[in-house]
């Protein structure tokens, strides 16, 4: 026997969603992995202690929007949470590089490291990743915008 159409797309849409959340969670993990390789890179030299817990909240919160982004592709809340993600990452790296300049004390002697260069850079790329998810959100209400166009057309 045939089923009804509707439990064949509640079937399709349960696994669509099923896969959605597999590709988020496997995106997540592999983020999570990276920064645990890093951090345990970086921790025999000391220059992580400083700003671990920030990382970490940092962290977690990127994984979410990661997350959040994959489970809402293909809907406006993807290209939302895209754009938060990308002011977030400006927003961190402007944090953990004190505006530009670094002061590392030693037994003897304070260095200055005026790192407002890279922070530029940095902060250029994330605001490059702004417009591009700005710009597809664009996209994707234009494409709407005229899927309905050709509905309404053929309906006439």
């Amino acid at each position: 026997m045939n089923k009804p159409v509707n439990e064949k797309l509640n079937r399709f849409n349960k696994k669509k969603i099923f896969l959605r959340l597999g590709k988020a969670a496997f995106k997540s993990a592999v983020v999570y992995i990276l920064f645990s390789i890093f951090s345990t890179i970086v921790a025999p030299f000391g220059g992580f202690a400083d700003v671990q817990p920030l990382s970490i909240a940092f962290l977690a919160i990127y994984i979410f929007f990661i997350f959040a982004i994959e489970l809402t592709r293909g809907s406006i809340f993807q290209h939302i949470f895209s754009i938060v993600n990308s002011l977030l990452i400006v927003a961190y790296i402007i944090q953990v590089l004190d505006m530009g300049v670094i002061n590392v004390s030693l037994k003897e002697f304070s260095l200055m490291i005026d790192l407002r260069f890279f922070l530029s850079i940095f902060a250029i790329g994330g605001f490059l990743g702004f417009a591009k998810s700005m710009l597809q959100l664009l996209n994707w209400m234009n494409e709407r915008e005229e899927y309905s166009l050709k509905n309404y057309t053929k309906s006439l």
